[in-house]
């Protein structure tokens, strides 16, 4: 193993013309566009980012292995490398081992784009998701002129790296700058130059006829005379941005000549198994993938393929690491020196029922109305794949004693905490240990079918449990929107077709009616207006809609919606959503309202929770009023309100 260096721009040349390639054993590229920035921001500053380990191999002996290329526009819905299919065009070529995230960064930031979804924007929704390219602000930098008259760096201020799209670069000349009151104090200009263009450079750049060339692009009188004025501030940025990528050696490699996957596979597991850089699912994958000739990719499909189902989900490799472990029956406990190659093997070999047991888990959680934005914890759902995977039917039985056993673990929080321990628990109350006559053992599945109180019997790890009690009720019902206010309405709305529809959570009193002005103009005293706010958003004034009529209702007045319907569709409407009797439903009876339908909606999860056993004798008085035991809903007339 040696020691050596070279240029970030001699490396990413070598990227660029299929010199060097990530083998199969590498995770995909995971990191943000922040991230990305603050790299920069350290090459800029001269700070140390890590050594690199290279593998060095001859391109027949690499022709026996898988490879993938280097990402160049980086898109999170579609992440994943291109494998390297043709012959090497090079005599020897170059793996990356470790630093890899690195390396991809910069290619990244210097020759691609990185897309990736703007916040608070659906991920169904493709005009949520923004190209970008990395630029650096020329009039932003963190430098002063001191009193000896020298250029003078800031620690405590970065270098403006960012990364935008085409329209907010060709916008984004000045910025308003206000004080800290809020008062508008000054435009400040900005000039954006993209950072991969320095790549082009030669040697010896004329830095002074560069930034003259500047002025062309400048778009305003704030910015031209703004170059001007910092012209020194300026050059100096370019010719160490220039420096760090083209002269300064900053990539420190070891190279390691090692022909047999074997021992690579040993050298990238004791590098990474630390837990700085990788996670022992990880490495599991890595072990995985290494000598599995298209495993990667089919691992990396099966993730297209659940991700992409119902309203999206956001599944990785560590779900479906933990997906293999705990179905081909491995500890789930491991550590790295665990990854025995007669367990991996088992996992290829097992790989089409274990991608099923997957496929057909995420269709249950669609069918039960999840989606990644709603699914807190993606653990709770492996023991349903160990269900399916053994063997256990999807009748509706089954199926209904399943989602409550997710609702009750999401509402509990039980995987919040020792969850390899809880995972383990759970595994060993679905199977059967099995001896054959030589010693050997193997495992098959306790249930063919399921019933909720089956699984309301395992006794879990450290006191946990899926039992609600008394006081987890008023917590439920205090949830505010959100996943875990979600849960508690899919299961006072067990009737809705999940599956074909998506439905909203819709304040039942708008959103928009709790204003200062609205609740003074009712003569609602002022010491009960925050009483008012922080109940606006509770499941007690949440019903779930279909995405249609939630955009048709918008902000509509509870009364003024009512009147739209007909008496049959009220009658229907009330009922179904558990308003109070003899309760208005004008906006100044809100309070009445809530804390009616929330004694309402408590003895309703009553029916449908597993109560603990001191609490199950509690009588759910004033059910009267509600729907009878059984009793079918007309699903067409609801989802048509």
């Amino acid at each position: 193993m040696s020691y050596k260096k070279n240029t970030i721009a001699k490396v990413i040349a070598e990227i660029e013309q299929k010199k060097i390639f990530l083998p199969a054993l590498q995770r995909k590229f995971v990191w943000g566009k922040h991230q990305i920035e603050v790299l920069f921001d350290s090459l800029m500053r001269n700070y140390p980012f890590g050594t690199f380990l290279f593998w060095k191999l001859h391109r027949k002996k690499a022709a026996s292995y898988v490879f993938y290329e280097f990402l160049a526009e980086y898109d999170e819905r579609d992440p994943y490398n291109k494998r390297k299919n043709s012959a090497f065009t090079h005599a020897e070529i170059i793996g990356v081992l470790d630093g890899q995230q690195r390396l991809s960064s910069m290619f990244i930031g210097l020759m691609g784009t990185h897309t990736e979804k703007a916040p608070y924007k659906r991920r169904t929704n493709n005009a949520a998701y923004e190209k970008t390219i990395l630029y650096l602000n020329l009039l932003s930098l963190p430098y002063i002129i001191n009193s000896e008259d020298r250029i003078e760096e800031l620690e405590e201020l970065n270098f403006e790296f960012r990364f935008l799209t085409d329209e907010s670069f060709a916008t984004n000349a000045s910025r308003r700058v206000n004080d800290e009151e809020g008062r508008f104090l000054r435009d400040e200009p900005m000039f954006w130059i993209k950072v991969g263009d320095v790549l082009t450079w030669h040697d010896d750049p004329e830095f002074d006829r560069i930034i003259e060339g500047f002025g062309s692009r400048c778009t305003t009188e704030l910015q031209r005379n703004a170059l001007i004025e910092k012209k020194r501030l300026v050059r100096r940025a370019l010719e160490i941005l220039h420096r760090r990528l083209h002269t300064d050696e900053l990539i420190n490699y070891f190279e390691v000549a090692k022909d047999d996957l074997e021992d690579i596979l040993k050298i990238f597991v004791r590098v990474n198994s630390g837990g700085t850089v990788l996670s022992k699912t990880d490495l599991l994958f890595s072990t995985i993938v290494a000598t599995w000739d298209n495993g990667r990719e089919r691992i990396e499909d099966l993730l297209k393929t659940i991700n992409a189902k119902g309203d999206k989900f956001n599944f990785g490799n560590e779900f479906l690491m933990r997906c293999c472990l705990v179905l081909s029956d491995a500890p789930v406990v491991y550590k790295v020196n665990s990854f025995q190659s007669e367990n991996v093997q088992k996992i290829r070999d097992e790989w089409p029922l274990i991608a099923e047991a997957v496929k057909q888990t995420v269709d249950m959680l669609v069918e039960f109305g999840f989606s990644g934005e709603l699914l807190t914890s993606q653990n709770a759902t492996v023991i349903i794949a160990y269900y399916i995977y053994k063997g256990g039917d999807r009748t509706d039985t089954s199926k209904d004693a399943l989602r409550k056993y997710l609702l009750h673990a999401l509402l509990n929080g039980i995987f919040g905490s020792s969850q390899d321990q809880l995972i383990s628990t759970l595994r060993n109350a679905f199977r059967i240990e099995v001896k054959s006559d030589g010693g050997r053992v193997t495992h098959k599945g306790r249930y063919s079918s399921l019933t909720f109180d089956e699984i309301l019997r395992i006794e879990l790890p450290q006191q946990k449990t899926l039992a609600v009690t008394e006081v987890d009720l008023d917590r439920f019902l205090s949830h505010t929107k959100g996943p875990a206010s979600f849960f508690v309405l899919t299961l006072l709305y067990p009737q809705l077709r999940y599956t074909d529809t998506v439905f909203h959570q819709d304040h039942i009193h708008p959103y928009s009616g709790f204003t200062d002005k609205n609740l003074a103009e009712m003569g609602i005293s002022t010491d009960q207006w925050q009483d008012w706010y922080s109940m606006r958003d509770c499941v007690s004034n949440l019903q779930l809609l279909n995405d249609r009529r939630n955009i048709s209702k918008n902000a509509t007045p509870l009364p003024t919606w009512l009147e739209k319907m007909n008496d049959a569709e009220r009658e229907a409407f009330v009922r179904v959503n558990y308003f109070p009797p003899e309760v208005g439903y004008e906006f100044k009876e809100f309070m009445a309202f809530f804390l009616g339908r929330k004694e309402i909606l408590k003895i309703e999860l009553r029916k449908v929770l597993a109560m603990a056993p001191s609490q199950a004798a509690i009588p759910a008085t004033g059910e009267t009023w509600m729907r009878s035991e059984g009793e079918i809903l007309d699903l067409d007339v609801y989802e048509e309100l």
